[in-house]
């Protein structure tokens, strides 16, 4: 699963989507209605114009999928930590974890250091073994 600022950058995404697709739905499918009585009714005979019903059936869809996407991006925006913390608390918080990873970051110089050791005995058990093979082989074609 993403990061909820993964999410809420998605989201927005796709509202900016619906934002565009609603005004283009509205931009290619409206009456060409004039706005005050002095102007003269405009029309475009290549215009898909839907009628009034539908159009106000699907803008309204258009208009409740946006609710619902802006009511999905604030709880996504509630839900990000930090929100509702003071200021102060975020940097005690800060505080608390940068020790945190400062004795962690300790711990595993000091894994790294018993490994190298691990490793170095290891790599000189191997080689006495190896170095007590060949003298045993040596010693047995000598007698």
């Amino acid at each position: 699963m993403t990061d909820r600022l993964t999410q809420l950058q998605i989201c927005l995404d796709q509202m900016m989507e619906q934002f565009c697709g609603a005004v283009n739905y509205v931009d290619k499918n409206h009456g060409f209605e004039p706005s005050n009585d002095s102007e003269e009714q405009m029309s475009d005979p290549q215009a898909h114009i839907v009628e009034e019903k539908e159009f106000e059936k699907n803008i309204d869809e258009l208009t409740t999928d946006i609710i619902l996407k802006t009511r999905q991006i604030m709880a996504l925006i509630d839900s990000l930590p930090g929100v509702d913390v003071s200021a102060q608390e975020q940097l005690h918080r800060i505080d608390s974890l940068q020790k945190q990873l400062i004795k962690m970051e300790k711990e595993k110089i000091d894994a790294i250091k018993r490994k190298d050791a691990l490793q170095e005995k290891v790599r000189t058990l191997t080689q006495d073994f190896t170095i007590g093979i060949n003298e045993s082989k040596t010693e047995a074609r000598l007698v």
